[in-house]
């Protein structure tokens, strides 16, 4: 059947591929560092179990579409497209719409301080010398600057543009990272292993993995974006799929090349971070990333700002200016604690492990399960089992890799006193 949107799958595929490639992809060869070899079939089995749970996310919203029952009243068709949070509140009521909510704003929140404080840590390195007193709290000042301009527009349109610079980016990084590595052996043979024994390292490289297929709060607004919804299924599976055409290749040959030495983010592994092409990618990541945060703010923003009902208030534009300013201040404080390269892949671990890992793994699972239950249209024992094993794999790998994270981070700040 035909759907309300005007995207092909071949264009829900790509804005869907444009969004979940991302700042993800510069911590993954670290990611299988910590691992070691054992983490490149872990990444392709989390795009599988990701790519799965994107079907079932689509499955749940095509039920929720077409069942006679009290939950459509809930998500009828005057309410508009249904909602990742419509699905958890279809589920578990309003707790399971309120955790949904809760959710995708902690991750807004932490994905703009990782934007901040990797602009920051790039001003810095491209800036390098140039001056004694260009310090790291300077560059993390100077984003702040850049991106407070957001504060005076009380809406974000649809900006594709930005997708698309940021898909075009990752091609230029993605190129410019294995040539360069070709190109420049380090100086020492590589320390490589085949699995590690460590299960906290095994949890850091689950959450690396984890953020670089965090697409799914989006799904459903893509869905709905598409002419033909029954295509969504084949939209999915080719999004993931194009996921490691990306993905592979970086983690492959950079771990080959430097083993344990290679860094996050990966143009900070020592042997290329001097490499005139990775320079110039590094700057080109820096304006998206500049670009990308009031993206992701304005969510959370607004969102306080209606709490607040700053729109009610005499002076609406001071208030939001005010509320803006404040939530700029918070991922500043935040990217000046966490100043120094060594803490850019534990804290992204952290946030992955405290947020994708539910939206991505734990909630379609449950959601899907409790709604076919509750319909009368039991999943099957194989099924049931599939899912059973996706959020057990998941609480575990969340559990150990906030731990690894917050372990690496205690250490990070113990070697700087």
């Amino acid at each position: 059947a035909s759907g309300a949107g005007t995207s092909s799958a071949l264009g829900a595929g790509f804005n869907c591929l444009c969004i979940v490639v991302g700042t993800g992809l510069l911590n993954l060869p670290a990611g299988v560092a910590k691992s070691g070899w054992v983490g490149v079939p872990l990444l392709t089995l989390m795009a599988l179990m990701a790519a799965y749970t994107a079907l079932i996310l689509g499955k749940a919203i095509a039920l929720l579409q077409h069942v006679s029952s009290d939950k459509q009243q809930l998500v009828s068709a005057e309410a508009g497209p249904i909602s990742y949070g419509d699905v958890g509140q279809a589920a578990l009521g309003s707790t399971g719409r309120w955790f949904v909510t809760v959710q995708m704003h902690v991750t807004l929140v932490g994905v703009a301080t990782i934007y901040h404080l990797l602009a920051a840590l790039n001003i810095s390195s491209l800036l390098s010398g140039a001056a004694e007193w260009i310090t790291m709290e300077w560059c993390v000042l100077l984003v702040a600057v850049i991106v407070w301009l957001h504060v005076f527009l009380k809406t974000l349109g649809e900006v594709a543009i930005v997708s698309y610079f940021n898909i075009a980016i990752n091609v230029a990084l993605l190129c410019t990272v294995l040539v360069t590595a070709l190109q420049r052996p380090p100086e020492h043979a590589p320390v490589t292993r085949a699995f590690t024994t460590d299960p906290m390292a095994f949890g850091s490289a689950f959450a690396s993995f984890g953020f670089a297929y965090g697409v799914h709060p989006v799904l459903p607004s893509i869905r709905a974006s598409m002419h033909t919804p029954r295509l969504y299924p084949r939209m999915a599976l080719g999004a993931f799929a194009g996921t490691l055409l990306f993905y592979l290749p970086m983690v492959i040959v950079c771990y080959a090349r430097y083993g344990d030495d290679v860094a996050s983010p990966v143009m900070d592994t020592e042997a290329v971070k001097d490499a005139p092409a990775v320079k110039v990618v590094t700057g080109a990541i820096t304006a998206h990333l500049l670009m990308s945060y009031p993206l992701l703010a304005i969510t959370p923003e607004s969102a306080l700002e209606d709490l607040l009902h700053a729109d009610a208030r005499r002076a609406p534009l001071l208030w939001r200016m005010g509320v803006r300013t404040l939530f700029i201040g918070c991922t500043a404080l935040i990217s000046i604690i966490m100043r120094t390269p060594a803490r850019f892949g534990p804290l992204l671990n952290l946030v992955s492990s405290c947020t994708s890992t539910f939206t991505v793994f734990i909630l379609p699972s449950l959601f899907y399960i409790k709604l076919r239950h509750d319909l009368r249209k039991p999943v099957g024992v194989l099924e049931l089992c599939w899912n059973v094993v996706i959020v057990v794999f998941a609480i575990v790998g969340a559990i150990f890799g906030t731990i690894d994270a917050l372990t690496e981070l205690a250490d990070t700040f113990k070697r700087s006193n």
